[in-house]
This record gives structure tokens, sequence and C-alpha cells, in this order.
């Protein structure tokens, strides 16, 4: 069996579609999964999949990769708090508005979502302006949302954040680190599924009209459909001016949609146009 007859095969159980995702994607999915289950063939692995509920659950959730680290990409981070987010304040600043609103999308288990939180509230702090920071995270995996919730990280996951964040937004625990209160508290986490056609935004947060949408390392993993849908809607989610921030190997992807412009040359921030 070939990984599209095996996607025809699986596509019959309910609920199940793995034509949304890319050919290359399954594949090494498909691979991998099978090396797991110690079998040789896409047939025999098909037929352990529909008759052991166990074993379908694992499989689709390992097509939500769940894999985040804090401040992951060190240059994209570096641009966002030297320069894009003291600019974004500054222009929050003028027109007295309220507040900074960013919205992580894909948070995985909130490491994305707590490091943009921090970079916008140490802005915030520095410029001494009434300015409040409201960060949305959404995941499809409720696990992945219950961890990011708990905001508890073990050492390997911080592994990229400078000591000044280290001492400022973590705590110390036995077996790694936890996110401050005052940062959590900042943060609001819920369950969506980004590619479901009746989900827009966070629910929390009430309208769209976000200053910064991110939404790294996920388009890869879909057909080019659904990425045009993604990009759709954060497209309509950003507010005018409004940033968006994605993963190294999805800024053609972006440049193609053709409605963002790259900030900066040497990063992933792209600008509504």
């Amino acid at each position: 069996m070939k990984t599209q007859q095996f996607v025809n095969a699986v596509r019959k159980n309910p609920g199940i579609d793995l034509s949304v995702f890319s050919a290359s994607f399954l594949k090494k999915t498909l691979e991998r999964m099978m090396q797991e289950n110690n079998v040789d063939s896409a047939d025999a692995y098909h037929d352990i999949l529909v008759s052991d509920d166990k074993v379908l659950k694992n499989f689709v959730n390992s097509l939500h990769l769940n894999y985040s680290t804090f401040f992951r990409n060190s240059v994209d981070m570096a641009l966002l708090e030297d320069h894009a987010v003291p600019g974004l304040v500054n222009l929050k600043k003028k027109s007295r508005s309220p507040s900074v609103r960013i919205w992580s999308a894909g948070c995985a288990a909130g490491q994305e979502a707590y490091s943009l939180a921090m970079i916008a509230d140490k802005v915030i702090s520095e410029r001494d302006c009434d300015v409040q920071v409201m960060t949305f995270g959404t995941d499809i995996l409720p696990e992945a949302i219950a961890g990011a919730c708990r905001g508890k990280y073990d050492l390997s996951a911080v592994l990229n954040v400078k000591l000044a964040y280290l001492d400022r937004y973590f705590k110390v625990q036995r077996t790694g680190y936890s996110v401050s209160d005052s940062i959590r508290s900042q943060v609001d986490f819920s369950v969506g599924d980004i590619i479901d056609l009746a989900f827009t935004s966070p629910p929390a947060g009430i309208y769209a009209d976000f200053d910064i949408v991110s939404c790294c390392n996920l388009l890869i993993y879909y057909q080019d459909e659904i990425r045009q849908l993604i990009l759709e809607k954060l497209y309509l989610s950003l507010c005018h001016n409004g940033l968006l921030l994605v993963g190294e190997s999805e800024r053609s992807l972006v440049q193609k949609f053709g409605r963002f412009e790259l900030l900066y040359p040497m990063g992933d921030i792209f600008i509504k146009k």
C-alpha cells in the first residue's frame, strides 16, 4: 500500500481526513509510526490502526506536532524585542490605546505564547506606559493546552532563554522551571483547530484585531489549499499594520500569498498590507 492508498483507506474512518496534510509530511509520519509499532508495511499498519483505538489515537496525535521551546528563533525574537514591539508600544502610547493584543496559533505547550507575552511585558515596563498585554494561545490538542495552563517546563525547554528573562519571568522548580504568575495571568489558552471552518480566532479574544499573530512551523505540514485557508484567517485576524510571525521555512509561503510584506530582510516577520 502506497502513501496515497493509505490516505484513502484511513479516510473511511469517521472524523479522519488526511488529505489536508502535505504528501511529504504524511510519508514521514507514516514511516515513523510504522517503525514505532514494529510493522514493515502500510497495509499491516492500517489493519492495526482500524482495530486498535489506542493506535489510531496515537497516529492522529502524531499529525499534530507538539514541540516548541521558548524564544525559539533568536533572530526573530531579537527583532521583536529591539524593534517591532517597541515601535508598536510607542504607537499605542501615542494613540492612548489600552492594550497590545497577541495571538499564538498552534501554541503547543505554551512556550511561544509566553515568550511573546514576556517580550511585550518587558518593553512596556521599560517605557513605563499604561498599556496592557493581552495574549491568547490556541492549539488543537487539549493535552497541550492543559500543559500550557500549568506553565511548568523541564530544563530543555528554557535553553534559549536569556538570563535576564529567566530571572525575571521564571521560578525555579525541583525538575525545571515554571512561568511566573505575573505572566501566566496575562495569557489565555484555549483549544482551537485553525483549519476548522467554524474557528476564526480565540474565543476569549471576543474580537480579532490582533497586533501580533504568531503561527510558526504549522503551514509547512498542510496542502496548499489549507495553507491559503490558514493565511486568510490570520490576515483577517490582524489589525491594520498588524504583524505576522512564521517559521523560517514558511517565509516563501507567506510571500506567495501576496498580502503581507516582509518587515525585516533578515527575519520572518511580516506586516499586513
